[in-house]
């Protein structure tokens, strides 16, 4: 009878072990106890199951980014299903600004803002300036189109000095990390051709009513008096470049003075010099506009005003708010 206790005891032991080790993942082969577990015999089919396991599981991660897709994509179709509430207007102003851009940019931004269905308006930016008159005219009807509607402006190329004065006149300014922003200054430009002339047999002569008539002209050298004549003119002009970054870009003259050497940045510098509000693309800026105007899913539409900036289509103005790169790189 005792020896039928410990039968039946070893029996239930062995169970009980069998049972704690199935659901503990416990080796009984290393007590000398063969175990069948889903029918796995060998640890080669172990490790050919853990291999379909970590199969199944990168299968299970990519079908969870396919799976976040297609959320994306049904927020975005529930979007489109979103009545339209309005309407925001990309304008791109690029190239060279002479004073033939100033009727078709002003024609343009007039229309615009007189436009009931326009909440909104973002300025694409892609230019290095130009002359100082076209610049400042055109600064004035963006500042104008303000008061009546939110502006916000885009940099994903070159917004240098002129093209930097128009963005300054917007609320916000949007900038790729890789555009080019700055070159807060004036620049005039002589060039003295007296002795080329004389080189080439080449005689001028200049009937004029008053001893400054041809300030400038290429056939004279600057006197003394011409420099400071020149001088102050650029001095007016770049006071008043400092004071339009100031009061668009809510900073003291102290701290506009400190990046007003003429210099250009990276959108990223742009920003943490707070020349620019933040770095993204067309869609940060456009989004950007849709929360300062209120309109969740506007229609978009897209305007380009612009010459090709080529000099056969230049009014050449000398005083300019242009930046001038100091290395170019010419084919031979």
């Amino acid at each position: 009878m005792k020896s039928n206790k410990k039968f039946i005891f070893l029996i239930f032991a062995i169970f009980v072990l069998i049972t704690a080790t199935i659901g503990c993942n416990v080796d009984l082969s290393n007590i000398g106890i063969p175990s069948e577990k889903g029918g796995v015999t060998s640890s080669g089919e172990i490790d050919i199951l853990k291999a379909k396991l970590s199969a199944y599981e990168s299968q299970e991660s990519m079908e969870n980014k396919e799976i976040q897709k297609l959320r994306e994509e049904i927020d975005r179709i529930k979007n489109q299903n979103i009545p339209i509430n309005g309407n925001i207007a990309v304008v791109r102003i690029f190239g060279i600004l002479d004073q033939e851009d100033v009727l078709p940019i002003t024609a343009q931004l007039r229309k615009l803002a007189e436009d009931k269905e326009v909440g909104g308006v973002v300025l694409w930016i892609d230019s290095p300036g130009g002359g100082v008159s076209a610049v400042t005219e055109i600064y004035d009807e963006v500042l104008r189109l303000n008061m009546r509607k939110p502006v916000v402006a885009y940099v994903g190329g070159v917004a240098a000095s002129g093209g930097y004065y128009l963005a300054v006149a917007s609320d916000k300014i949007i900038v790729k990390p890789d555009a080019t922003l700055g070159s807060i200054g004036v620049i005039y430009v002589h060039e003295d051709l007296t002795e080329y002339f004389k080189m080439f047999g080449i005689k001028i002569e200049v009937i004029k009513t008053g001893e400054d008539k041809d300030l400038g002209a290429s056939w004279r050298p600057l006197s003394n008096d011409d420099r400071e004549n020149i001088k102050q003119m650029i001095n007016e002009d770049f006071d008043r470049f400092i004071y339009v970054v100031s009061k668009g870009r809510n900073l003291s003259t102290e701290e506009v003075l400190k990046y007003s050497d003429g210099n250009v940045w990276s959108g990223t510098q742009a920003v943490s010099y707070k020349l620019a509000d933040r770095v993204g693309t067309l869609d940060t800026a456009i989004e950007e506009l849709k929360v300062t105007a209120g309109l969740k899913n506007p229609k978009v539409s897209f305007f380009q005003i612009a010459d090709d900036g080529s000099i056969s289509n230049m009014s050449y103005e000398y005083m300019r708010y242009q930046y001038e790169p100091s290395i170019s790189i010419q084919k031979k």
